[in-house]
């Protein structure tokens, strides 16, 4: 099999989702609703001059300590601006600041503001994605559900499926977003009857509307399903279980295993929580990350051709890109840079690993 197209900005170019085929039909500009950005980074990058301090000597004083902080651990050159005042003196200091990070360093330096900050040089460092679509399918588990044989595995995706709904954050197809948006489109451009149909594209029609008719159906039954309280012991448990069982598929054994860990190394983290973009572009030309992190139907079925042309067609035209970042504060002396991505390449490379799973069992099964 061919992988699902994935996405990335500037125009660089497509890389595959493991296990997925190339997608090919626009997507709506459409954030998903309910979801708020910068999670932990819920701080102000911005330039300071121009806004009024309650105490601005005590904001200058803070941004000079944290510049020579800064400067002393990437070995900088401090600026000299004593013959400026407030605040353009800190403008021409971070000037000549960033100047020399873009010549030697993968980094952005920004002047960060919080409850704790007013005025503080940070670095930010994000994790590059890899240009994919991070989807789960949800078919293959929903083929499962009423077969007694597959009820152990069926009950194991649905105890994984609610760790990513409700503790990671993973939006499901069903809800207001991008996922859900594409499907509405595509229903309405089957719902509008073209008069030089051939019998062959009205059968095809016919297929896509049932299609989209067990969609929702399964929606509105799973989605309950996976709200119920995820515990991790019942995780376990079940993961047991299926590993007792014969014949059990000892890849999704491993892969289970490692969600474990990773719930035990981070047990409430939510992949919202590191995603950053800093501006707020007028154009919407950001792709946020629960457009590209989401359950979805399918990619096996009469639909995801349309599904991941309209996706890759808005997407490909985007600039930027939400993505995980880390920050640290120079507000005291560092010892050294302090940038460490875990959970997030953790995580997105188990999701990676699901799909594949997923989309292996949905493409078996269309294919007996």
């Amino acid at each position: 099999m061919e992988n699902t197209s994935a996405i990335r900005p500037v125009h660089r170019a497509v890389r595959p989702l493991a296990g997925r085929k190339r997608g090919t039909a626009k997507p709506v500009k459409e954030r998903t609703a309910g979801m708020h950005r910068n999670g932990f980074l819920n701080h102000a990058f911005q330039p300071v001059w121009g806004i009024a301090f309650n105490d601005w000597q005590k904001a200058e004083q803070e941004f000079f300590i944290s510049v020579e902080n800064l400067c002393k651990l990437y070995g900088w050159t401090k600026p000299d601006v004593s013959g400026l005042s407030f605040p353009e003196n800190i403008r021409e200091a971070y000037n000549k600041v960033t100047e020399q990070q873009t010549r030697n360093f993968d980094l952005q330096v920004k002047i960060g503001q919080d409850k704790q900050h007013a005025c503080c040089m940070t670095t930010l460092k994000s994790f590059d994605t890899g240009n994919h679509l991070f989807y789960i399918p949800v078919r293959p588990v929903w083929k499962m559900r009423d077969i007694q044989a597959e009820r152990p595995r069926y009950q194991l995706f649905i105890a994984l499926f609610a760790y990513l709904y409700q503790v990671a954050g993973v939006p499901f197809f069903n809800e207001p977003g991008t996922v859900d948006s594409n499907y509405d489109t595509i229903k309405n451009w089957l719902e509008e009857v073209d008069g030089d149909e051939d019998e062959e594209d009205v059968i095809y029609r016919n297929q896509q509307v049932n299609e989209l008719k067990i969609l929702e159906q399964a929606g509105n039954i799973l989605q309950p399903e996976i709200q119920k309280q995820f515990q991790l012991k019942d995780l376990e448990r079940l993961c047991l279980k299926y590993q007792n069982k014969q014949g059990a598929d000892k890849y999704l054994t491993e892969l289970v295993t490692e969600f474990i860990k990773l719930i035990k190394d981070y047990p409430k983290r939510a992949l919202r929580e590191s995603m950053y973009y800093e501006d707020e572009p007028e154009d919407n030309n950001t792709i946020y990350w629960e457009q590209y992190i989401s359950f979805y139907w399918s990619g096996e079925d009469r639909l995801a051709k349309m599904l991941f042309r309209m996706i890759n067609d808005e997407f490909q035209e985007m600039g930027y890109q939400e993505e995980p970042v880390t920050m640290q504060w120079f507000d005291r002396p560092q010892e050294k840079p302090c940038h460490v991505f875990d959970f997030e390449p953790r995580i997105l490379s188990l999701i990676d690993r699901l799909s594949e799973i997923l989309n292996d069992y949905d493409y078996e099964e269309l294919n007996e």
